[in-house]
């Protein structure tokens, strides 16, 4: 039972014992400071049984979620239970929510409605204009698998669930929410990020999108988290600014369904260490004329999958890391979402 808790809030096993800890600890002081405060004020045994009902589920419902909070700062586990608390002030609150984990199988609802999926092909017949003064126009340089790709019927399709991998504030991660709220046929079923306080998991809490926090341990010498993606039936897994490598085992049980995009025109300046600014550091350093995105495949090695799509942009003689950026990331916000729908649907078409 506590293993199958421990898999269920995806943490290592030192982390999952401090949690433990923290529960213990905050249920005894609760249990002190209950009995404390009742002879303070004067109950006894002989007091009415419903003024003590009453005082100690103050004491439980105010005290025990302060002192919980406390106990976890101290044990260095307040990002945790932070987490849940804001969900249970939600709750009370009067507003919808779900508690990462315990509520896995169920994908946050989407509103009805219908979605047009831009065909990908059709724009590579012509030069592509941004509505952004950031780039200028661009050229497709390989369109690889998509070009075959074609929507899916709407009639009675099954919800495809995806799940977002991302490390940092997560604004890939945003588009493609945006991107698929309104679709028929494919839902955003999880964010799951490596790092606590990744701003992509603000954005899951305002979508109510459950997550999960990817630990080091588990995910690399563990079960990688198969396990816990196939309780909520993911199908699909798309990295939006993930910066850990992927392991085999998740390769091997997603294959074909993990998909990356890379800031730049892959095979250069990929590789370990090679993200955000490193990369266009390195391009402008090397005096290149364009850049770019790649959409590929993840397989074992870092930015290696076969690629999907690639879009470039020119690289001026005044360009800067900062202003190079700006123009790679019109285009990830632009076409991912799109390119995700063309793979997906086109997967599932039958």
């Amino acid at each position: 039972m506590l293993k199958r808790l421990q898999q269920k809030w995806g943490v290592s096993n030192s982390q999952f014992l401090l949690i433990l800890c923290v529960f213990a600890i905050t249920g005894t002081s609760t249990a002190y400071i209950t009995k404390a405060i009742t002879t303070w004020v004067g109950f006894t045994e002989d007091t009415f049984w419903s003024w003590r009902f009453l005082l100690r589920l103050a004491i439980l419902m105010f005290g025990y979620q302060a002192i919980l909070l406390l106990v976890a700062f101290l044990f260095g586990q307040f990002p945790f239970f932070w987490r849940y608390e804001k969900k249970l002030l939600r709750w009370v609150s009067g507003r919808r929510f779900q508690v990462p984990g315990e509520m896995a199988s169920a994908l946050p609802p989407f509103p009805k409605g219908e979605h047009e999926l831009t065909a990908i092909q059709h724009r590579a017949s012509n030069t592509l204009h941004l509505q952004s003064q950031t780039c200028p126009p661009l050229q497709i340089s390989n369109l690889s698998a998509v070009a075959d790709l074609k929507p899916v019927r709407r009639g009675g399709s099954q919800m495809v669930r995806i799940a977002i991998f991302a490390s940092g504030a997560g604004s890939n991660a945003r588009k493609i929410i945006d991107h698929f709220k309104n679709h028929s046929s494919i839902g955003i079923a999880l964010i799951a990020s490596n790092k606590p306080g990744a701003g992509v998991l603000n954005i899951a809490e305002s979508e109510n999108i459950p997550s999960l926090i990817i630990e080091k341990e588990r995910f690399f010498r563990g079960d990688a988290y198969v396990s816990e993606l196939r309780e909520r039936n993911i199908q699909w897994i798309i990295l939006a600014g993930f910066l850990w490598k992927i392991p085999t085992s998740l390769i091997h049980a997603f294959p074909g369904k993990i998909i990356n995009i890379h800031p730049a025109l892959l095979p250069k300046y990929g590789g370990k260490g090679m993200y955000g600014h490193f990369v266009h550091e390195a391009v402008i350093e090397a005096k290149e004329k364009e850049s770019g995105i790649t959409i590929h495949y993840v397989d074992e090695q870092f930015d290696h999958g076969k690629h999907i799509l690639q879009l470039t942009c020119p690289v001026d003689e005044t360009d800067t890391p900062e202003t190079l950026a700006k123009k790679v990331l019109v285009l990830e916000h632009k076409y991912y979402p799109e390119v995700i729908a063309q793979l997906i649907t086109g997967s599932t078409r039958t």
